[in-house]
């Protein structure tokens, strides 16, 4: 097989993904999901955004370090 995707390969791709869509839409989800709705009864509109930023710009870096190999989940044997 020429192409391989390790796991963690695939696994921090995917969260990088996701959380770019997420930051790229963040006034959709704030909007019209339940948890973006909690987030804004509990933090108000602004501080919402940014609570809801911090989380998906933190998918990205896991993600990308997962994917670089730089961190190494727990393997149960």
């Amino acid at each position: 097989m020429p192409f391989h995707l390790s796991e963690n390969e695939l696994i921090g791709g995917a969260v990088l993904i996701f959380s770019l869509f997420g930051l790229i839409k963040e006034q959709w989800f704030l909007a019209n999901t339940r948890k973006g709705e909690r987030l804004t009864k509990w933090f108000g509109p602004s501080r919402a955004l940014w609570v809801l930023r911090l989380i998906f710009i933190t998918g990205l870096i896991f993600g990308a370090l997962l994917a670089a190999g730089m961190i190494h989940p727990i393997q149960w044997e």
